[in-house]
């Protein structure tokens, strides 16, 4: 799922699911992608990051994009056949 944060001006709030459960991460992609964009998504995440306690709530991992930044920003999508959950080798 994504949506957006109306709190903060850079900020998604993405639910991620890793394989059998699930992370919510707070994202700074919100110039590049409309929330209903990313849903049913997937990506490439950085999991094994200690959660992060944020104004909005906790952060427990980091989505991996490419770009320069604000509207130029392009989140990782791994290729048909990858699952939920699969480790990055």
């Amino acid at each position: 799922n994504a949506e957006a944060v109306p709190e903060a001006e850079k900020l998604l709030k993405l639910t991620l699911d890793i394989g059998g459960q699930t992370r919510q991460v707070f994202a700074g992609i919100k110039a590049a992608y409309a929330p209903e964009s990313l849903i049913g998504k997937y990506t490439v995440m950085v999991a094994n990051l200690e959660p992060r306690k944020m104004r909005f709530g906790v952060s427990e991992g980091m989505v991996l994009a490419a770009g320069p930044g604000g509207k130029d920003l392009w989140i990782l999508e791994p290729h048909t056949g990858a699952e939920p959950g699969m480790r990055v080798k």
